[in-house]
């Protein structure tokens, strides 16, 4: 799998990615926790603004309603796919580092399920909407994911490999 003198073993490899992996959504994952703190604070305050007038005060309250019904939605979704996110990439790292074929195993067929989503919803956006862009920038992601789900199909093959006498208990023929 290398051509040159420094070569690293595929799980090594799988490893870097993994962590970097478990790090970016566990940023993306505090990110919106922090967001969603400043959100509601945000919408706090500006809900208690005063205004004398009370056709004012009713539309503004109608507007922070909304806002913060969309926001708490829009940050519901994002938190929950980076935290379903985070777990696996977490599973990962542990399943390489304590040679588990079983957790590699689930984060590539995680990451098959998100990979056939991604794509199912970048061709609705490039059919529905004026403005493709977006999909292709889905699909082409969806590319370099699969170059990395490669790698952990790759790595989960080597483990599998590695573990076949594991726990391979000698019987005796003394009777």
């Amino acid at each position: 799998m290398c051509a040159g003198r420094h070569c690293h073993p595929v799980e090594d490899s799988c490893l870097v990615v993994a962590i970097i992996s478990a790090i970016g959504t566990g940023l993306v994952l505090l990110a919106t926790i922090i967001v969603g703190i400043l959100a509601a604070t945000g919408l706090i305050i500006l809900s208690n603004a005063r205004n004398y007038d009370p056709d004012y005060r009713e539309f503004n309250q109608a507007v922070v309603g909304m806002a913060g019904i969309a926001i708490g939605a829009v940050l519901t979704v994002v938190g929950v796919a980076s935290f379903i996110a985070f777990i696996f990439s977490v599973l990962l790292c542990n399943g390489i580092c304590k040679r588990r074929p079983g957790q590699v195993k689930a984060y590539f067929i995680y990451g098959v399920l998100i990979t056939i989503i991604t794509i199912i919803a970048s061709i609705v956006q490039m059919v529905s909407q004026d403005d493709p862009t977006p999909g292709i920038g889905g699909l082409l992601g969806c590319v370099i994911y699969a170059a990395f789900l490669t790698l952990v199909h790759v790595t989960y093959s080597k483990l599998c490999a590695g573990a076949v006498f594991k726990d391979h208990i000698r019987l005796s023929e003394d009777y």
